[in-house]
This record gives C-alpha cells, sequence and structure tokens, in this order.
C-alpha cells in the first residue's frame, strides 16, 4: 500500500499539474450532490498537501465557491458581496453550502422537480380542442361581441357603465 501511495502521491511536476488542473476545472454538475461535490474538493486540497502544495484558507474557499454549479449563483453572490472587508473562511463556507442545500432539499427546490414555474409550459400555448367549424376554438371576441358596458370602470371617473355623448 505505501508503494502505490509513493507512486502516485509523488511530488513530481506532472503529478502536481494533474491535482492542479483537477482542482481548477472541478465543476458541480446542475442537480449533483453537494456533499459529493465537497467530499470530491477536500479530497483533491488533501492530495496537494501531500505534494507540499497548501493554499490559504481564503483561497480554498474561493475556489470552492467558484466551482458549484450556476444554482448556486444567488448564494456565490451572496457571500461575495456581504464579505468585501472580512477574509472568507473554507469552514464558514462549507457550513454555509451544506446549511443551503439542507434547506434546498427540505422546500424541493430540484431542477429535476421544477413545476408551476416559468419553465413549466404545461397548459399554456395554443388549445388543441376543435369546434364544429374545424377551426380552433376561440377565446376572443368576434365582431359584434362586446363587453356589457355595465362592466366597464371609466378611468376618469371610477363610475361604472355610463356613457358622456
Amino acid at each position: 500500500m505505501k508503494v502505490l501511495s509513493y507512486m502516485y502521491e509523488k511530488p513530481s511536476a506532472a503529478n502536481k499539474v494533474y491535482l492542479m488542473r483537477r482542482l481548477f476545472n472541478l465543476n458541480m454538475g446542475e442537480g449533483n450532490s453537494v456533499t459529493d461535490h465537497i467530499n470530491e474538493f477536500n479530497t483533491i486540497l488533501a492530495q496537494l498537501e501531500s505534494v507540499q502544495i497548501k493554499f490559504e484558507d481564503e483561497v480554498k474557499a474561493l475556489i470552492l465557491l467558484s466551482s458549484l454549479s450556476d444554482s448556486w449563483v444567488a448564494t456565490v453572490t451572496a457571500v461575495s458581496s456581504s464579505t468585501r472587508e472580512n477574509t472568507l473562511k473554507l469552514s464558514d463556507i462549507h457550513d454555509l453550502i451544506l446549511s443551503k442545500d439542507v434547506c434546498k432539499r427540505d422546500s424541493g427546490e430540484s431542477f429535476s422537480h421544477v413545476s408551476n414555474s416559468a419553465l413549466n409550459t404545461e397548459g399554456g400555448g395554443r388549445s388543441t380542442q376543435k369546434g364544429q367549424n374545424g377551426r380552433g376554438k376561440s377565446k376572443s371576441r368576434g365582431k359584434g361581441q362586446t363587453k356589457f358596458q355595465s362592466d366597464i370602470i371609466y378611468w376618469n371617473c371610477d363610475k361604472r357603465g355610463h356613457f358622456t355623448n
């Protein structure tokens, strides 16, 4: 086991480049587990530390925030806006991300379960029902079918259904 560990964790330039690429190209896919993403992030950081590459805590936090999927953009923006003068801590970012994930799961927010939203087009669009003449039903009024004048509220005087001649 020690031989395998030495072989894959030796501090060669190629191994360092490989691990750095893995870290910087790490992106959480939409709908993927946040916990799995954080675990993979921590694993890569541990491997980098084993080859004597260490990052400051704030840099680690920023890399983690930048690796989150697009559905986390509001959280990333909120964190970056609220910490203008303070430095970020990786442990705080871990806690924040995990707590937001729990809230999202509890509220049922997920891209795979989108319903009653702007993306959901069920029921929208044209009707497929046909009338007697073979044409689609129109919900608009035809010529001569005006709204009852008693139902009209005039904007100038706020009174219903009267005419001024």
